[in-house]
């Protein structure tokens, strides 16, 4: 039997390429969309090349005619969709008063209206499908991937922290909305994870505010995802579950000072 159907979202490397190679172990096909062509290509290649079916499609969610284009790869190469996974989210840093509306606009097209986009397509084909099934299959499953900064913020992150704010309650609404047709929606929030930090220096900070003392791995919110696709999460809709090391579980940030000391 084939395995399932699955979306993947920025898919060409860090997280989105771990929930790749996790999907794939586990037999599912996959559509990989990303805007960086020459590495996505390159990671379907990677997965093709090991025994897993991979199609790349060259897309930005937040235009509704790519959305359109990731969807209709799917259902011609595979015939269905069964998992969205979206792991698109733009990182932006500036000071509030030197943050643009153009920077406002894009942070919050990228990262709020891609997701709505790609949910709300996916979701209607969802819908459709079982409406057309003749033997009933499990229903579709979406999750999409943020960060703390839905619950946290940074004076220097406006931007980014309201996009993460509404992506998270987005994600509450649309898994309101498509109860009714069994279809769950779920978010990860993540912490500092390898590959989405610049420099040495802010990866030292970051671990020391950390509990667990180090940057997570890609693969370990990969497994999240996974979880919360899988029939083991069937009762979990409208949540967020946090990857985060303990970020958000202390009051105050062990600081390197008070490390030192011990």
């Amino acid at each position: 039997m084939p395995g399932r159907s699955v979306i993947i979202t920025s898919a060409a490397k860090g997280v989105g390429a771990a929930c790749a190679r996790r999907f794939a172990a586990a037999g599912d096909r996959l559509v990989l969309a990303d805007t960086d062509e020459e590495t996505g290509q390159a990671l379907a290649k990677e997965l093709s090349a090991a025994g897993a079916e991979a199609v790349f499609v060259h897309a930005d969610v937040a235009n509704r005619l790519h959305v359109h284009n990731i969807i209709a790869e799917a259902l011609e190469t595979y015939g269905r969709i069964d998992v969205l996974a979206h792991t698109g989210m733009m990182h932006f840093s500036a000071p509030f008063f030197e943050t643009s509306e153009e920077d406002f606009d894009r942070v919050v097209a990228a990262n709020i209206r891609g997701a709505f986009l790609i949910d709300q397509a996916v979701a209607k084909h969802f819908v459709k499908q079982a409406e057309n099934e003749t033997q009933p299959t499990p229903p579709g499953v979406i999750v999409n991937i943020g960060s703390v900064e839905a619950v946290t913020a940074a004076a220097d992150h406006v931007a980014f922290a309201a996009s993460q704010g509404g992506l998270h309650q987005l994600t509450k609404a649309i898994a309101l909305a498509l109860s009714p047709h069994d279809v769950r929606v779920n978010a990860v929030g993540v912490g500092a994870i390898k590959g989405d930090i610049a420099g040495d220096a802010e990866s030292r900070r970051l671990r020391d505010v950390t509990p667990l003392k180090r940057i997570g791995d890609p693969e370990e919110v990969a497994e999240v995802v996974f979880f919360l696709a899988s029939d083991a999460a069937s009762y979990i809709t409208g949540q967020t579950l946090y990857v985060d090391g303990g970020r958000l579980a202390q009051i105050e940030p062990a600081t390197k000072k008070e490390d030192d000391e011990d």
